[in-house]
């Protein structure tokens, strides 16, 4: 079987340095039995763990919520049906090499489709790099799958607005916002902020930017602040 490997690379988006391996990523067992040749079964394993960590990462830079939460939303993300669509988006599955007994059915083997994606990330994180499989990754599948169809239903709340609001409906005077401190790797930073009321400390909040850390120091202090039997007045 011809493998066109200049269309392919079209297709990803990505040139390979190493063509046998951009082959490999699309040879299934099936036709490595038949002919062979390496299969992609070990990519698929490595190319699995790759994408968690870089979903992971995504989310835990851009999106707001607790650990259950964002666990929910990368497994929607990483799960057999997101990676099908994607494989099908790009265009690729015309490309996998298949073994007699496979050609039939791989129309309705949705493995078939996920397995092709994780062969095709870790190929690409072995040819060029974490940069050009997190690239890969945004593109074909957090794009596609998430910012698409999620990003509305975790929209972030604006505590800092509902805050300001609060205070100033209650007349209860000035917020003020204070960076305590920044810890952790530039790629990978935790700002911690104090929200203070007039010259009272309300709230801490802790994020990986200064915007979300205040908006989760603003997020306790309305919690505080509405559940506190002091008046207005005594902040």
């Amino acid at each position: 079987m011809i493998f066109d490997i200049a269309e392919c690379e079209s297709k990803l988006g990505y040139t390979f340095k190493n063509k046998m391996l951009l082959r490999q990523c699309f040879t299934h067992a099936s036709y490595a039995h038949e002919h062979g040749e390496s299969d992609n079964e070990l990519l698929e394993f490595f190319g699995d763990s790759i994408m968690q960590l870089v979903v992971t990462e995504y989310l835990y830079k851009n999106v707001y919520g607790d650990e259950g939460k964002l666990t929910e939303i990368r497994k929607d993300i990483v799960s057999k049906n997101p990676l099908l669509v994607a494989v099908k988006k790009l265009g690729i599955i015309e490309f996998m090499l298949l073994g007699k007994g496979q050609v039939l059915s791989n129309e309705k083997d949705e493995k078939l489709y996920s397995s092709l994606f994780e062969a095709v990330v870790a190929g690409i994180y072995i040819d060029g790099g974490i940069v050009q499989a997190r690239n890969f990754i945004k593109k074909n599948l957090i794009d596609v799958v998430y910012n698409k169809e999620n990003k509305k239903k975790v929209k972030e709340i604006n505590y800092k607005s509902q805050l300001q609001e609060y205070v100033q409906g209650k007349k209860m005077g000035s917020v003020y916002y204070e960076t305590l401190s920044k810890t952790g790797p530039d790629h990978m930073p935790e700002f911690r902020v104090v929200v203070t009321l007039n010259t009272q400390t309300l709230a801490e909040g802790k994020g990986k930017s200064i915007k979300q850390a205040e908006n989760m120091a603003a997020k306790s202090a309305l919690i505080k602040l509405k559940t506190s039997r002091r008046k207005p007045n005594e902040f």
